[in-house]
């Protein structure tokens, strides 16, 4: 076959498969400052016959029209699976993120690292101090403490608005720094303020998260949290650090 067929495949679907789709837009707002900044608008709209597409929204004057690019069919199926789905605890969130983690890759230490002052700890102690971290629910431990952790120079912000016919507006928002910007608040409106946001139940939900980042390009460097391989690069150079010393500056800082 083709090299033009294989890549228009994922997007010919039958016309039976394309009656039964329901239209709706998506419209995410994505902002973020820190050590510079970053402003997104995209809108992505699946029509009556499943045909899903993307555009950034760009408001300066002097920018031309963006022409909106062509979804694979069904690209909006699990973001509205994961939609309708209720929300997870968080231990289970917790859980399930830790599950999704590659503990080979994280017990990889440098043995080339270096610390100040010079590390207590010979490798060998080093690889099996780490070992014995991530043993039992140690990954989960570390999983829950990032989800209570706080940094500056990192200020991310997400509104998602879904609108579908005969239906209201669904609105999550999402101010947080942590994995996967979990968790999510739903409110009422895109006219809420800090109080409204604040008073809002959290949300954890994962799967809206992949979902959401399914539907918008790859690229933006401050989006990489939506990855768990973000979050587990995190936790892996926190590992190689405190295994320097054994686990003594973990232990210092617990204190």
């Amino acid at each position: 076959m083709k090299a033009w067929m294989l890549a228009l495949a994922p997007l010919l679907v039958s016309p039976v498969a394309m009656a039964v789709q329901r239209p709706m837009s998506v419209h995410v707002t994505y902002d973020w400052s820190g050590w510079g900044s970053v402003s997104e608008r995209w809108v992505i709209r699946r029509d009556a016959y499943g045909v899903t597409t993307r555009v950034q929204v760009v408001d300066a004057p002097d920018v031309q029209l963006r022409v909106p690019e062509l979804l694979p069919f069904g690209a909006m199926s699990a973001f509205e699976a994961a939609l309708q789905a209720a929300p997870l605890t968080r231990d289970a969130t917790v859980d399930l993120i830790a599950s999704r983690m590659d503990r080979s890759t994280m017990l990889k230490l440098d043995p080339q690292l270096r610390s100040t002052p010079p590390a207590r700890c010979s490798f060998a102690q080093q690889q099996a101090w780490a070992r014995r971290a991530l043993a039992g629910q140690g990954l989960q431990e570390r999983v829950a403490a990032h989800f209570r952790g706080l940094w500056t120079d990192d200020h991310p912000s997400m509104t998602v608005v879904v609108s579908r016919p005969g239906r209201p507006e669904t609105v999550l928002v999402s101010t947080s720094q942590y994995a996967m910007m979990l968790p999510w608040k739903r409110v009422s409106s895109t006219n809420f303020d800090q109080h409204v946001l604040a008073g809002a139940q959290e949300q954890w939900r994962p799967a809206l998260s992949d979902a959401l980042m399914a539907l918008l390009p790859a690229g933006e460097p401050s989006r990489e949290r939506f990855r768990i391989s973000w979050l587990q690069n995190r936790l892996r150079d926190d590992i190689a650090q405190e295994a320097l010393r054994c686990g003594a500056l973990r232990k210092e800082t617990a204190d």
